[in-house]
């Protein structure tokens, strides 16, 4: 395996999509380029993420396949990468040597690989018929309405609109938007859906967006949320599991 990215913060950017959720994780290195399926450490969310071949000046698969790491050190590692410096990952010795390269100078991390079994988590078969397409902007907004009430938020389809409901002890919230109206991008709705999530997850899932980053929603009655968005060319889903209300 060896892989280059000619702005070592771009691709610091794109781990932040996972460092958020997951503490570990395994990268498969396919011809096409690099991915990681993983759970959150509680079992409440998964992410699918994917970084295309074309996102690298240079891209080699090679024999391993497999690279198991501890994303948090991974992230805190690339965090180090400047502006103007390339970055190369290549595996030396079971490690993954991460060499940062400027003007006359070279910086090399070496991190220990894990051993974390077979690694590929299978997505949710759910057949989403409604989406909602809003800016990074707009949701953090709702969600930092919602943390002052709330640790959970119910999002609510009907007709051409968008219901956000959030009650708690401290009181309630609703917001509302209507489809091509401000704040929403694009809406597609084939039947009512309503469903409860809780916002710390929802919260660390778009963590990694930039404020005009489009954050795609797919929405049906109590089932996962899908969250999908674009960083850097990188491609992030998750799917969040429902609070389902007792009878």
């Amino acid at each position: 395996m060896k892989v280059i990215m000619e702005e070592a913060p771009a691709l610091k950017d794109a781990i932040e999509a996972v460092v958020n959720l997951v503490e570990e994780g395994v990268f498969e290195m396919e011809d096409g380029g690099m991915g990681l399926k993983a759970m959150d450490p509680s079992q409440i969310s998964m992410v699918s993420f994917s970084m295309p071949k074309n996102m690298f000046s240079e891209y080699h698969a090679g024999e391993q396949k497999r690279v198991g790491m501890d994303i948090s050190k991974l992230s805190k590692v690339l965090a180090r990468g400047n502006n103007g410096e390339s970055v190369e990952m290549s595996i030396e010795e079971n490690r993954l040597a991460i060499t940062f390269m400027g003007k006359k100078r070279k910086r090399v991390f070496k991190l220990p690989l894990l051993d974390l079994g077979e690694g590929l988590e299978k997505e949710p078969k759910i057949e989403y018929k409604n989406k909602v397409v809003m800016s990074a902007d707009t949701l953090k907004e709702v969600i930092k309405d919602a943390k002052l009430i709330s640790s959970h938020i119910t999002f609510i389809l009907k007709e051409n609109k968008l219901g956000v409901e959030i009650k708690g002890d401290e009181g309630e919230i609703k917001e509302e938007f209507e489809k091509d109206g401000e704040g929403l991008k694009e809406m597609e709705v084939s039947s009512d859906a309503k469903a409860t999530y809780p916002l710390s997850y929802l919260e660390d899932i778009i963590k990694a967006t930039k404020s005009d980053t489009e954050i795609s929603l797919s929405l049906e009655t109590d089932r996962p949320l899908k969250v999908e968005y674009s960083i850097v060319g990188a491609q992030a889903k998750y799917f969040l599991a429902p609070r389902i209300e007792s009878s």
